[in-house]
Parts: C-alpha cells; sequence; structure tokens
C-alpha cells in the first residue's frame, strides 16, 4: 500500500504517491487499497474512507503493522481532506502506534498531525510537530511543506513579514509536485491580502486553482476559487469575482457539496 504526500496550508492535501512501501503481499489488501486510491484520486473521498476502513479491517487480520499504519494514515488523510478533523485524529494515533511497531519513519504522520492542529487552530502544538518532522526526515517533500505550514500560522497571525520569510524558505527546496506548488500559491495570495494587494493576491489564487486542477485535485482548486472570487470582489473586478464564484458553486456541487 502506499501512503500520500501532503501539502500543509489552508489547507490542501495532494493525491500524489510518496516513495512507496513494499507492496503488500495480501491480493484483497492490494486490490482494496487501488480502490480506494482510485477513489480519492477521483474525488470520491466518502467512497476512499469506506474502502480505506475496509483496508484497514484486513490489515487488523494480517497484523501487519506497516499495512494497519498505512490504512489508518490514508483513512486519516481521507477525514482531513472533507475537514473531518476529530475523526481523522483518531485515525492518526492508530497510525502512529502502528509505525512505531513496525519501525518506519514517523514524519508522515507528524505532517498529518501538524496539518489538524495548524487547521484547530493549535498554532503552537502545529509549529512543535513541524519541528519534530525536521529532525525526523531531511526529504525536500517535507521541508517545503514545514515552511509553508509556518508561513500559512504566520498568515493567520496577521505577520505578513514571517509569512514572507517562510516563504523564502520554502523556495530553497526544488519542488516539482504540482499539488505542493499549488499550497505555495495559496500561501503567495494569502500574504497578498495581508499586504493590502487584493487584486495580485486573486491572480496567485488563479495560478493556484490552475494547479490543483492539474494535480486533480478537485475540491481544492474550487476551494481556491473561490478565494480568487473573494479577492476579485475585493479589488472591485466585478465580473472575475462573479465567474471566479459560479465556477466554485459548480465544481462543488459537481462533487456533491454546496457551496456556502
Amino acid at each position: 500500500m502506499r501512503r500520500f504526500v501532503i501539502t500543509l496550508t489552508f489547507l490542501t492535501l495532494a493525491g500524489c504517491a510518496a516513495p512507496p512501501t513494499a507492496p503488500p503481499k495480501d491480493k484483497e489488501l492490494s486490490r482494496t487499497s487501488d480502490l480506494a486510491r482510485a477513489a480519492f484520486e477521483a474525488g470520491a473521498t466518502a467512497k476512499a474512507i469506506d474502502l480505506y476502513r475496509e483496508a484497514l479491517n484486513r490489515a487488523h487480520a494480517m497484523d501487519d503493522a506497516t499495512e494497519i499504519g498505512n490504512a489508518a494514515y490514508n483513512l486519516a488523510l481521507c477525514h482531513i481532506t472533507l475537514g473531518q478533523l476529530d475523526q481523522a485524529s483518531v485515525s492518526l494515533v492508530e497510525a502512529k502506534a502502528a509505525f512505531q511497531r513496525g519501525g518506519n519513519n514517523p514524519a508522515d504522520v507528524l505532517l498529518l498531525e501538524a496539518t489538524v492542529a495548524q487547521r484547530q487552530g493549535k498554532s503552537e502544538q502545529a509549529l512543535s510537530l513541524a519541528d519534530q518532522v525536521l529532525s525526523a526526515s531531511s526529504d525536500e517533500n517535507d521541508l517545503f511543506q514545514v515552511a509553508l505550514l509556518r508561513g500559512t500560522i504566520a498568515c493567520q497571525q496577521d505577520d505578513p513579514a514571517r509569512a514572507r520569510a517562510a516563504l523564502a524558505e520554502a523556495d530553497q527546496h526544488h519542488i516539482a509536485n504540482a499539488a505542493l506548488l499549488a499550497a505555495r500559491e495559496r500561501l503567495v495570495g494569502n500574504v497578498l491580502l495581508l499586504e493590502g494587494n487584493p487584486a495580485e493576491a486573486a491572480a496567485a489564487f488563479d495560478r493556484a486553482a490552475a494547479l490543483f486542477q492539474k494535480a486533480k485535485r478537485y475540491r481544492d482548486m474550487a476551494l481556491t476559487l473561490r478565494r480568487a472570487g473573494e479577492a476579485y470582489r475585493e479589488a472591485g473586478d466585478t465580473h472575475r469575482a462573479e465567474d471566479r464564484l459560479f465556477r466554485t458553486k459548480r465544481s462543488l456541487a459537481a462533487q456533491g457539496e454546496k457551496a456556502e
């Protein structure tokens, strides 16, 4: 089974594969995991949750610590995608325990824990977890995401200078993943809003939405289009604002969600 790479900040989760663990030896687990991954990447997150629960049950039947950890991790990721933070926390506890038993690197779980803490407004906890990621991993994607997390928290604390410093830190890492780059552009947009430049912020959100679309992260694309619409409205560009907000509503409706 594979775990997903996540992207931190406001927050998005990227549906691209992390370096794979060894393939599951069990055919049933492999089949269920493949179906779950396909559902997640297609934006059918609720279906992916059901399938990852099946995978987790199978991994428990096998008593395979690595596969229990992978399934619980991916289940947590799906819950985060839907904003179900309490359910995600429960799955992360199980994932962490399983990975510890199996001797796996905890960086991925720590990043998800930091994501949950940040989204719950627990900034100090999120930053502490981010520091633990730095101690556990030297992966470029992980370091990039930690920098974005710091920038996100700086924005939440109305500190654009510190957010700019975090962006500069992120840009020291060479990243090609579209969803991670989208997360960076969305952070740029939020910094520009804090700096009083809604027109440029809207353009940054447009770039982020296009990258999310490329990464097939359609819910994140729609939510970022909403941010673009709000920024265009603040900039006085009514035509673009209405266009982005209409596209948001249409995309979310097609995904089975109601636009706020």
